[in-house]
């Protein structure tokens, strides 16, 4: 007896949340950095997530960056109410 999974598509929708955070607090800043873009798909949140964070992190002084060792995490966060 063989087993069939019947693969349906649904939309999802992503929505882009980025923290700046400090390696030597171990802690991030709050709130975090939400974009009001919604992305169609998981891949799109991630790529938009890499180049935003990279232009976020540009935007922070670079002593401080170096002196708090900031760094740019970010989470694509699957929005079931949109």
């Amino acid at each position: 007896m063989g087993y069939y999974i019947k693969f349906t598509i649904v939309s999802m929708k992503y929505l882009l949340i980025l923290w700046v955070c400090s390696a030597i607090n171990a802690s991030c800043i709050v709130p975090p950095i939400t974009t009001s873009e919604i992305y169609n798909s998981h891949n799109a949140c991630v790529a938009a997530g890499y180049a935003q964070g990279y232009n976020v992190f540009k935007a922070i002084d670079s002593i401080i960056a170096e002196q708090q060792r900031l760094f740019v995490a970010f989470n694509c966060k699957l929005e079931t109410s949109i």
